[in-house]
């Protein structure tokens, strides 16, 4: 049996200043995130399928698509946790190696 999941998590990065917030009507302190969506097998070997950045209110947390230019630091120093980014690369390095160890033994 396979067992598989998919979902969105979000990172938040940094402050961006205050802005007038749309949803609270109010001007309100806005944060960098970074959303992204993941596949995974077995609730361990996961694939990032999709990022994207988001300017959000720290209240109420609505917020707008931004595009990674705009962000007033460098979002390649964004982690992902490693398994949620490469855990179904591994997944398929192990089970090469499987493969490639019983065609040895024949």
């Amino acid at each position: 049996m396979i067992f598989y999941s998919w979902g969105r998590k979000a990172l938040p990065l940094a402050e961006i200043g205050v802005y007038p917030c749309a949803r609270c009507g109010a001007p309100r302190p806005f944060r960098a995130v970074l959303s992204y969506s993941y596949f995974k097998l077995y609730w361990i070997f996961g694939v990032v399928t999709g990022r994207r950045y988001l300017a959000a209110c720290s209240i109420c947390n609505q917020g707008t698509l931004i595009d990674k230019n705009q962000l007033p630091f460098s979002p390649t120093t964004v982690t992902i946790p490693f398994m949620d980014q490469w855990g179904l690369a591994i997944l398929g390095g192990i089970l090469g190696l499987v493969i490639a160890a019983a065609m040895l033994k024949t």
